[in-house]
């Protein structure tokens, strides 16, 4: 089977992971990025992607339309997918989401599909057409079915992490993986978009509470700018690591005693698929909100109102293990680990009941 997974920008984390899951399968996987598209001149094209190399028609229509909602566009991207040999295509973000509601419209012959988190189900709008969506959560069903999106259009699967998560060395493993201390409290903080002001707090906070021998890995993208303002405020803190977004990310997970972050999905279901009890900070969004009481009201979570609170859980999943305990069953209970072979089964059969 061929897939083309499709995003604006880069493609997401949960677009990633089914990539990853669809290839080992034995799938055939094609990615596009309407936005680097939109920047292609015809001689890029061929150091971009396999499935945009000979797409003349497609990528002449980006000299007439540089917005992928304009029809020129929409048109010329749905003959050249019909005219390929793709089964089946995912959308990854509501952007692509639109332009292939807009592209079913012009005659769109493939089956197409949309993985949704929570932020984006509240945004779906009428329009979209797709032939199904994969939901993180039976509850968005709420959302997606007062947009007019029916019910046998939805399936309640989970969010698509990548497979690293799945295979568990257990804390002791993790940690002799990571040269840390079996004996110390170690606290993984995942603090990427938060300003560094935020990420500060959190830091000087858990320095002033914790009265036991810990350690703060402070995760940050690798291009994030406060780095090294980070590095130089705790130089000479051995309680305090910064290190970079990384691979290993689930291995981090594993050997940590609590996760504290912002309430994003994806990163979520990663905590929960890892079984790593988990602190969320809480924020005024929406959505992220959302995803915050609801890990919180199935006790796959503790939600924190302010710095300090978000400190307070922390120390308290770190010592009360059967809390601990507690939370990681209800997580293996509701984060499906299996998220992504669920979805890529469901598109299988689709393809084969079509043809």
């Amino acid at each position: 089977m061929r897939i083309l997974i499709m995003s604006y920008n880069a493609l997401p984390d949960a677009g990633a992971a089914l990539a990853e899951q669809a290839k080992e399968n034995g799938s055939v996987v094609e990615t596009l990025e309407l936005k680097k598209l939109m920047s292609l001149s015809r001689r890029s094209a061929s150091r971009y992607s396999r499935f945009v190399q000979s797409a003349k028609e497609l990528l002449g229509a980006l000299y007439k339309a540089y917005d992928p909602l304009d029809y020129t566009f929409i048109s010329a991207l749905t003959r050249y997918i019909n005219d390929s040999d793709i089964d089946a295509a995912v959308c990854t973000d509501l952007y692509s989401v639109k332009v292939m509601s807009l592209s079913k419209q012009a005659g769109l012959r493939p089956l197409c599909y949309a993985l949704i988190s929570d932020y984006e189900a509240a945004s779906i709008r009428s329009s979209a057409l797709l032939d199904g969506y994969f939901i993180a959560r039976e509850e968005i069903k709420y959302y997606m079915t007062r947009r007019g999106i029916g019910p046998d259009r939805l399936y309640d699967f989970g969010l698509p992490v990548p497979k690293a998560f799945r295979n568990t060395l257990g804390k002791y493993g993790a940690r002799n993986y990571l040269v840390i201390p079996q004996d110390k409290r170690v606290y993984l903080f995942l603090a990427g978009g938060m300003s560094f002001e935020e990420v500060r707090d959190i830091c000087v906070e858990m320095l002033d509470a914790e009265d036991e021998d810990f350690l703060l890995y402070v995760l940050l993208p690798r291009d994030s700018e406060i780095r090294e303002k980070l590095g130089q405020l705790f130089f000479d803190e051995n309680s305090i690591r910064v290190i970079t977004l990384t691979k290993s990310l689930n291995i981090y997970m594993e050997g940590a005693d609590v996760v504290m972050t912002k309430p994003l999905a994806f990163e979520s279901y990663e905590a929960a698929v890892a079984g790593t009890p988990l602190v969320h900070i809480m924020t005024s969004r929406g959505g992220d909100r959302r995803m915050a009481e609801f890990f919180a009201a199935q006790d796959m979570s503790l939600k924190a109102v302010s710095v300090r609170d978000t400190i307070a859980q922390a120390r308290r999943l770190a010592r009360e293990q059967a809390l601990a305990q507690r939370m990681k069953n209800k997580q293996s209970q509701f984060a499906r680990a299996d998220a992504a072979d669920r979805i890529l089964e469901t598109i299988m059969s689709f393809r084969q009941n079509k043809g």
